[in-house]
């Protein structure tokens, strides 16, 4: 159990930091440039930004860049199983998922009427993991990597180390909320 729950949380590092990356490098001018949607009620709001899409994509890359690295000096292999160049691909896909997933909870959260900063259960925590699993499941190894077991554990474990990276963040300064 403890190699499936490790294998869950390191097949989905590169989906698990982008955000925290945002979060870090953002600011500035917001995505949706401040309009509304035809409810009359903000696209994104303030929190999405245009550098912080740019620090999280960077940043998940550059995780699955350093665990690709790892796994060469430490002998094992995950991503290794990969050539270089499918794996950046693989974590282009889960990093971009995992901004697009923010981005469309914080359109349904708008939608629904929840404020920036405002905790969804659920939503908050799997809108970046499903997204990541979509649009990486495009990607030629998907299924051999993720099986149906990692992405169970990765669904249920990810609500609990997304309340502890929040929780961090929150201490640290970096976030206004502890979720």
């Amino acid at each position: 159990m403890f190699t499936l729950i490790f294998n869950a949380i390191w097949l989905f590092m590169p989906s698990y930091t982008p955000n925290n990356f945002a979060v870090i490098t953002g600011g500035g001018k917001p995505i949706d440039l401040g309009r509304n949607f035809i409810d009359g009620k903000r696209i994104l709001g303030d929190g999405k930004t245009f550098r912080g899409f740019a620090g999280g994509f960077s940043g998940g890359i550059a995780t699955g860049i350093i665990q690709y690295q790892s796994e060469k000096v430490l002998n094992f292999h995950i991503f290794t199983s990969l050539s270089f160049d499918s794996a950046i691909y693989l974590f282009i896909l889960l990093s971009a998922g995992s901004l697009f997933g923010d981005m469309a909870g914080s359109f349904v959260k708008r939608r629904l009427g929840f404020e920036r900063g405002r905790k969804v259960p659920l939503l908050d925590q799997l809108d970046f993991l499903v997204f990541s699993i979509i649009l990486a499941s495009f990607h030629s190894s998907f299924f051999a990597l993720y099986t149906p077991e990692v992405i169970l554990v990765g669904i249920v474990i990810t609500p609990i180390l997304h309340r502890l990276t929040n929780l961090i963040a929150y201490i640290l300064r970096l976030k206004d909320v502890p979720w």
